[in-house]
């Protein structure tokens, strides 16, 4: 079974000379997992951060295993760049009621 998912990833705490390693490690990661034309990386929008977000729903079969697989990939890729980070991932459910 397939669900559509939104992904919406904020880096905090960096210093600004961190902010662009921190946003080539995010977009080798989403490359390395097929998602670089799903997700957007951006840095600069607000100080000290780096976000990554999906525009559109992104369908994925075998959510469970594959979210936890991205969500410690994308852990991981951070802070082998700047291990003091942290990472927010959250995921929306388009077929969620609001």
């Amino acid at each position: 079974m397939s669900i559509s998912v939104g992904l919406s990833l904020d880096v905090s705490g960096l210093r600004q000379e961190e902010e662009a390693r921190v946003a080539e490690a995010l977009t080798a990661f989403l490359t390395k997992h097929d998602l670089e034309r799903d997700v957007t990386v951006g840095e600069g929008a607000s100080a000290g951060q780096v976000s990554a977000w999906s525009e559109y729903p992104i369908i994925v079969t075998r959510f469970g295993s594959w979210a936890d697989k991205i969500e410690q990939g994308a852990q991981d890729a951070v802070r082998a760049v700047v291990p003091a980070a942290k990472v927010d991932l959250r995921w929306s459910f388009d077929d969620e009621d609001d």
